[in-house]
């Protein structure tokens, strides 16, 4: 009866049931190519994600009274539609073949949830929706473009540690000059197979540790340096048994357990953070007495 009720409030709010269903839709579109081609992990790793921020979202429409939005909130949508008009009108290909269409989609969701539903509902719809309508169509040219930042981020970092311990060390862009070998950090090795895991770990991990929105934010957007830190952890430490043992640390073995080593890393080195930013946002004792 509670979920049945539940669903009747959020039939009650328009501009929550259309980014139930316009987000929802165009998140099993976007994930049917990556399970056609094999992407089972990706694919189910995106899905869960839409529905819990779409759960999310949808949570704060039945927990917030609706209201009629003000004149400035029904301007800023009229702008918004505007936007994504002229974003759709662009020289491009069809939807879902271009970027600043798909970018154009979720505006008009935005703009449909402004409107109707004020200022705190758009921004509850606008995450779900642009990782459904942007992110998820685009899933794999978003994965290019933030390859090559990590594995450079993470070379600089490990060639100034390594150069510290004492090893000579020598980067050019993305690979490492040893003296005999050169170790190239390749796109496999930046950790980017691992981000959409990584960021659903990171949602839910933030989830429980806080309760203030601010927190959640500034915690979530600790994601990309955790990775990068870890992986700089990996090479560092791959670059050291490699002096020790020999070519046998970049076999295939030694490769995939060093890169189970940086996900664990990764993983810790969020959470600890979390743990820091938890202990912060605990009250004063004479806030607790108030």
């Amino acid at each position: 009866m509670k979920i049945r009720e539940q669903f009747e409030q959020i039939l009650k709010h328009p501009p929550g049931s259309v980014v139930w269903n316009a987000s929802g839709d165009r998140c099993f579109f976007a994930a049917l190519p990556m399970l056609i081609s094999g992407m089972w992990d990706a694919a189910l790793v995106d899905l869960a994600m839409a529905a819990i921020l779409i759960a999310r979202m949808l949570k704060k429409c039945t927990g917030t009274p609706r209201k009629n939005s003000s004149w400035p909130e029904k301007t800023a949508a009229w702008g918004i539609l505007i936007s994504a008009d002229i974003l759709a009108l662009l020289p491009t290909n069809n939807f879902p073949g271009n970027l600043s269409t798909a970018i154009a989609f979720s505006l008009v969701i935005c703009a449909f949830v402004l409107y109707f539903g004020g200022t705190m509902m758009a921004l509850y719809s606008m995450v779900p929706a642009l990782w459904c309508c942007v992110f998820m169509p685009y899933h794999e040219e978003f994965m290019l473009l933030l390859s090559f930042p990590l594995r450079l981020s993470a070379t600089v970092l490990s060639a100034g540690i390594l150069n510290l311990c004492g090893v000579g060390v020598v980067h050019a862009g993305t690979s490492l000059n040893l003296p005999g070998i050169n170790i190239a950090i390749t796109d496999a090795c930046s950790g980017i197979k691992q981000l959409d895991a990584f960021i659903l770990i990171a949602l839910i991990a933030v989830e429980i540790l806080h309760k203030k929105s601010g927190w959640k934010i500034l915690h979530f957007s600790f994601i990309i340096p955790a990775i990068i830190i870890g992986n700089t952890l990996r090479i560092v430490i791959t670059v050291l048994l490699y002096r020790q043992c020999g070519e046998v640390i970049l076999e295939n073995t030694w490769h995939t357990a060093l890169g189970y080593v940086q996900i664990i890393l990764a993983v810790l080195i969020f959470l600890g953070i979390g743990r820091i930013f938890q202990a912060a946002d605990k009250p004063e004792p004479e806030e607790l007495e108030k």
